[in-house]
């Protein structure tokens, strides 16, 4: 089964050296996220503990806890840059693209959980960072974010702190643009209006330039919300080429809120519910990932594509950014969609094994690992 990927090989190989004339523009969130254990049982001090094993476990402990009261002890493991914007621009960073970076990653002066990020990209931050314990699990996590400070987030801040001027210069030399986690920033419709009115007009015009949204969660907000931001995200397709990519929550959430049929977590099924969303919106490319596949719709078909799944990751916190990331570069790089998917799966695959991004040597490097048979 793995062997599918084996197409991506000399399209890498031929990718490597153009890669540092593709610059990538993203905002503009940024987080600090404490990935945490969440204690079930301990035996003594230190890591003489055992923590839940599933969300499941977790959340019956939360439930028992009705009308009572509990203390869960949650441990502190490693602190990283977080947000959906940050690591998927790190992805992109580590294959050598050039990227701005525009969030909260600290002010006045740098967060030091970003001072290595900044040395790898351009920043430009306009607010300190929001703060995520992410408590994870066998079976996925648990986002506890404190966003505060996005709510300094605005098309007012981003033409006080970056300017107008500024601002059409990075869209115009960028091929890839991502504007994310719309859920948690409150005013990120108001930026995408001011991109819409006064910074894409104004843009040299690109019919190739990419815009990428993820939404981020948005159950928190109401059905006229969500309609509305996915109203704007349709309007970007009048600039450049738009992707929508979602996680398999999301997209059901959008199928509801456009009236289409939700998906079941199956491949023809994910497939129909992309391609109605890609239909509906006028977008070129809608994109949805459960755990252990991705798939995405365009104007000429859909496909799926069963990624590198283990049951032992070191770390699950931002899998789905760096499926992002691969994504948008197999697209970027004239990938055809399934081999964009591959691309999407591989990277993720690669960092939920490793903790760390991969380069694109390290994706050919993965195929090859993973065609040897598991011992």
């Amino acid at each position: 089964m793995q062997a599918v990927y084996d197409s991506l090989i000399p399209q890498i190989d031929a990718a490597l050296p153009g890669l540092d004339k593709l610059h990538c523009l993203l905002g503009f969130d940024g987080t600090v996220d404490i990935i945490c254990k969440p204690v079930e049982m301990r035996e003594g001090a230190g890591d003489q503990f055992e923590a839940f094993s599933t969300i499941r476990d977790f959340g019956q402990r939360v439930i028992d806890a009705d009308g009572k009261s509990a203390l869960i002890e949650i441990v502190a493991e490693r602190e990283k840059i977080g947000g959906n914007g940050p690591i998927m621009a790190n992805a992109l960073a580590e294959s050598g693209l050039p990227v701005d970076y525009i969030g909260t990653l600290g002010k006045p002066d740098i967060h030091p959980a970003y001072c290595e990020f900044a040395k790898r990209l351009q920043v430009h931050s306009v607010a300190n960072p929001a703060v995520t314990h992410a408590l994870e699990f066998s079976n996925g996590k648990v986002m506890l974010t404190n966003t505060g400070t996005y709510d300094d987030v605005s098309a007012e801040t981003l033409e006080r702190e970056i300017g107008e001027a500024m601002m059409t210069r990075l869209v115009e030399q960028s091929k890839l643009c991502c504007l994310l986690n719309w859920t948690c920033l409150a005013e990120l419709n108001s930026i995408l209006v001011w991109y819409l009115e006064t910074i894409l007009p104004a843009s040299c015009s690109d019919p190739e330039r990419i815009f990428f949204f993820d939404l981020a969660d948005p159950s928190m907000h109401s059905d006229d919300r969500i309609k509305a931001v996915l109203d704007h995200i349709g309007h970007f397709s009048e600039y450049g080429r738009t992707i929508l990519g979602m996680n398999f929550n999301e997209t059901c959430q959008v199928s509801r809120v456009l009236a289409i049929d939700e998906p079941d977590s199956e491949p023809k099924s994910l497939c129909q519910a992309l391609e109605a969303i890609r239909s509906k919106l006028g977008i070129d490319c809608a994109m949805g990932h459960p755990v252990d596949f991705a798939a995405c719709a365009t104007a000429n078909g859909s496909w799926s594509v069963v990624g590198p799944h283990t049951a032992t990751p070191k770390i699950t916190t931002g899998a789905g950014d760096h499926l992002n990331a691969g994504f948008g570069l197999g697209m970027l790089l004239g990938f055809t969609p399934e081999d964009a998917l591959k691309l999407g799966v591989l990277y993720s695959g690669y960092y939920v094994r490793t903790a760390r991004p991969p380069h694109l040597n390290n994706i050919v490097d993965f195929i090859q690992i993973l065609k040897k048979p598991s011992k």
